[in-house]
């Protein structure tokens, strides 16, 4: 059973999981734009009032690639430096399965209002029990894998778990994933808005 490591990169995480659960027959990544978001452009309640339809808005990816499990695990970040200009790919929960079945990877991006690391990992540790999973640095948040599978409903209701404590993840990055259908977190870089690649801080 692979382990995940303090420093391991995103994809790395990934593989471990995809390894450790040998169900998933089949991962998919999308390729999206990144740009500063529509909080971050609109900061006082006026301005949010101002823009409220912008709000609104679902960015559809630019490309959307599925790997085999064996593809994926021979799959490099410089295979993956195939975009344009503040373009990433990101996994997405989604995963299919043995016998056709569709489960979803437990991934969540924390945007916590202050530096609040113990509360995340508490939140962590509350939700998802005793299963093991990743806490990385993705350079202004936090994101986290889970090594084990959702059902569709399971999804769902770990969704909006993270959305009771209020201070600990957007709202609209729930929203969004729950509008899409599945969670992403970000694997690759860009030069300009997302400028790190996301690695592993803590392994609970």
């Amino acid at each position: 059973m692979l382990e995940f490591q303090i420093g391991q990169n995103a994809l790395d995480v990934c593989k471990v999981i995809v390894s450790n659960q040998a169900e998933i027959s089949a991962i998919r990544l999308v390729a999206h734009e990144v740009d500063n978001n529509w909080r971050q452009v609109h900061q006082t309640a006026l301005e949010k009032l101002n823009n409220l339809l912008n709000s609104f808005e679902h960015s559809p990816p630019i490309k959307d690639q599925e790997y085999s499990r064996e593809e994926f695990s021979r799959l490099s970040l410089n295979k993956l430096n195939n975009l344009g200009e503040n373009q990433v790919w990101s996994i997405t929960s989604r995963v299919r399965c043995s016998h056709g079945r569709i489960k979803h990877l437990p991934l969540m991006n924390f945007h916590p209002e202050e530096d609040v690391q113990k509360g995340i990992i508490s939140a962590l540790r509350y939700i998802c029990g005793n299963n093991n999973g990743a806490l990385l640095d993705s350079g202004r948040f936090q994101h986290y894998y889970g090594d084990f599978l959702l059902d569709e409903h399971e999804w769902t209701q770990f969704m909006a778990e993270f959305l009771m404590p209020v201070f600990l993840v957007s709202p609209r990055y729930i929203g969004h994933r729950l509008y899409e259908g599945y969670s992403t977190l970000r694997l690759t870089s860009d030069n300009q808005y997302k400028p790190k690649i996301p690695e592993v801080i803590a392994v609970l």
